[in-house]
């Protein structure tokens, strides 16, 4: 099969980017290229990862599929300290005491499972601790609490050792919280709801806790054409 990038491709786009420059300036438009292929070559693996991950793969099958070890594969794909993402929690003054309640859940979810990060994944399970929150009002209509989580439970992490106090975000669950605030912001509300908070999550459409709830027919589409109906 052949490259789906070609040398040749990479090679013309990068001395297209400065037709008129010298040696080291393509150089530097390489470097920088590169770095940009690489990450998308990350995403991509990660992203079947994720998806072996929720049809119920091991991380030892993951692992032997990708050549590596287990220990190996758990290393690049699941969130360690270093890689865990600070939030501005200045944006809680938006939420309401739900939305608010939903993210202290998810910090509990997390701790339950044994995770020193909290992902999307666990934000979703939080937004079952309110069931008269309009999230939850929705996600009964389409599923169950137990349905729910024990597809989550397929996918999520291992469990660790020692987990924080206080457990830190990754990079796509804190993505996620931001764009509920974008959403709120985008619908015209001045509040985030918890509504708001699915909505982010499904808006986050490569972390785990959106591709769980597409696998149960929830769209970011029909959550807001619900919505738009309250």
């Amino acid at each position: 099969m052949d490259e789906p990038i070609a040398l040749d491709t990479l090679v013309d786009h990068v001395t297209g980017l400065h037709p008129d420059g010298d040696a080291l300036m393509h150089l530097s438009d390489a470097v920088a290229v590169s770095e940009r292929v690489g990450d998308v070559a990350d995403q991509l693996v990660g992203h079947f990862v994720d998806a072996a991950r929720q049809a119920g793969m091991t991380w030892a099958e993951i692992g032997k599929t990708m050549g590596v070890t287990r220990q190996a594969v758990q290393k690049r794909f699941v969130p360690t300290a270093s890689a865990l993402a600070p939030l501005d929690e200045t944006i809680f003054d938006r939420f309401t005491p739900r939305a608010r309640a939903v993210v202290t859940a998810s910090q509990e979810e997390a701790r339950a499972a044994g995770h020193d990060y909290l992902g999307t994944e666990h934000l979703v399970l939080g937004l079952l601790s309110q069931p008269q929150g309009l999230a939850a009002k929705y996600l009964s209509e389409k599923t169950t609490p137990d349905r729910l989580r024990t597809a989550m439970g397929k996918v999520l992490g291992p469990r660790v050792d020692n987990v924080p106090d206080r457990i830190p975000y990754t990079p796509r669950g804190k993505r996620a919280v931001e764009l509920s605030l974008q959403e709120a912001q985008r619908l015209g509300h001045d509040h985030v709801g918890t509504e708001h908070l699915l909505l982010g999550v499904l808006a986050e459409q490569h972390g785990v806790g959106a591709q769980v709830l597409r696998d149960l027919a929830i769209e970011r589409r029909a959550v807001e054409e619900w919505l738009a109906t309250r």
